[in-house]
């Protein structure tokens, strides 16, 4: 039989009411609303149903993500601040209508992410891409890649947000250009990507991204989500 590599399942939590009417939350701690919870537990039903359980579960300590991990694979997890959403500062609590009107260049966000790290140093109160970038990374190297606790064989799931789960994959895939930050896109609310780690050659694999488990018309009622 061949031997399975380290499997590593990447989660974005499920959709919060901030969420529905594009308020910025990053740090800030917010709840699963009800399509949130619905969405996580037909994944977790999914997971069951199928024989897939984690030997290992990380999770962001705010509350959406902790209870979608809650949700899908039980209540025992590690908390980790490094797997927080990125830090929008003074903007948190904003919709994007208020930062139009106020002239706040938010669109690089999606648009052109190096100019975004630029206009973010420039501001106190905010996390640049770039800090992102390196406490995943940090996280990734020191609780994935030289965790002596985890098996070869071992299953994990890391659930945590829309930005951090792409700094999080910049480092999987080696990738240091902020202008390829998005990858394939914002992961749907509460879907996966699934990754291999060969812990003797030290090299990822992506095997799926943006896969979801819930029916399609769930997903058809989040709209065009941010963080």
């Amino acid at each position: 039989m061949k031997e399975r590599k380290l499997e590593i399942y990447i989660l974005r939590h499920g959709t919060t009411e901030w969420n529905r009417v594009y308020r910025i939350q990053g740090r800030t701690d917010t709840a699963l609303d009800p399509l949130g919870e619905e969405m996580a537990r037909y994944t977790g039903e999914y997971f069951r149903r199928e024989g897939i359980s984690f030997d290992r579960v990380f999770s962001s300590p705010l509350e959406r993500a902790r209870k979608t991990a809650g949700f899908v694979a039980g209540e025992e997890m590690i908390l980790d601040q490094r797997l927080c959403e990125l830090s929008f500062g003074r903007l948190e609590g904003k919709t994007i209508n208020d930062m139009n009107a106020e002239g706040i260049p938010f669109y690089l966000f999606a648009e052109d992410p190096a100019e975004y790290d630029r206009f973010a140093a420039g501001e106190p109160s905010m996390e640049t891409l770039t800090g992102l970038c390196a406490r995943t990374a940090e996280f990734m190297v020191e609780m994935v890649e030289k965790n002596t606790e985890l098996k070869d064989t071992d299953r994990i799931l890391i659930s945590a947000h829309g930005a951090c789960n792409k700094g999080l994959l910049m480092h999987i895939r080696g990738e240091k250009d902020l202008a390829r930050f998005w990858g394939n896109g914002l992961q749907p609310n509460c879907s996966v990507d699934v990754v291999n780690y060969d812990r003797a050659k030290g090299e990822y694999r992506i095997l799926e991204e943006n896969r979801f488990f819930y029916p399609a018309e769930l997903k058809g009622n989040t709209g065009n989500l941010i963080k």
